[in-house]
């Protein structure tokens, strides 16, 4: 039997640019709106959550350099991710196939996870909002396991939740670089879930199987691919 770790954005929801939504109502909240025309507060605000999500800032960080930009100095981390919490329920959703998929695989015995980047309290609301509570119980979240995805070492932790020999290891996701290459470097077998008809990067390692629709995963599980 093998087991499946899923990334969560774009793979099993999608937040339709919930950070950045925050950043436009935590200015409007300070009195120091951002038009959205902006082109340079636009790659600004892109530029500090790319900086986050690859820990080279901290979110107190992001959003004192943010607060000096828009003119309110006194803009707060603690701020910025209460008001991302309150926009979960009204910009989180599925990907089309999710519950589903996820039903079936329980069905069939299949172990499941999931391994994120992010920070925990958020990924862990925007998973139960997209899937239910307890849809999948066992959440990775990179700033509790202090390792972001590619590093093997969030792959490592996974096997370890999962409990199968790694080579009964599935790992699905979106992106080439973080998700693919990651867990075929760690020794997993990679699933690109490819939702948008892209191509791959040719000087990335090449997917184990690739799939446009979540259910596909299904066959795979009755299937049980072994190494």
């Amino acid at each position: 039997m093998i087991a499946i770790g899923f990334d969560f954005d774009h793979t099993l929801g999608v937040d339709n640019g919930l950070e950045r939504e925050a950043f436009f109502a935590y200015a409007r909240e300070l009195g120091a709106p951002i038009d959205r025309g902006d082109e340079r507060l636009h790659a600004l605000v892109e530029g500090l959550l790319r900086e986050v999500r690859t820990d080279a800032i901290t979110i107190d960080q992001m959003l004192r350099r943010f607060g000096a930009a828009i003119g309110a100095p006194h803009a707060q981390g603690a701020r910025w991710r209460e008001i991302c919490y309150t926009l979960v329920d009204r910009l989180v959703e599925p990907v089309a196939g999710a519950h589903e998929t996820l039903d079936e695989l329980r069905r069939r015995g299949v172990p499941l996870a999931v391994l994120t980047n992010g920070w925990t309290p958020l990924q862990q609301k925007k998973i139960a909002r997209a899937l239910g509570e307890g849809a999948i119980g066992t959440i990775l979240v990179s700033d509790a396991l202090r390792v972001l995805k590619p590093a093997a070492a969030a792959f490592d932790a996974l096997v370890r939740a999962l409990g199968v020999p790694r080579e009964r290891v599935w790992y699905v996701g979106d992106n080439p670089e973080a998700d693919v290459a990651g867990a075929l470097g760690a020794g997993l077998r990679a699933v690109w879930y490819d939702g948008e008809g892209l191509s791959y990067p040719q000087d990335l390692p090449q997917p184990t199987l690739r799939i446009t629709r979540l259910r596909e995963l299904v066959t795979l599980a009755e299937n049980g691919i072994a190494p």
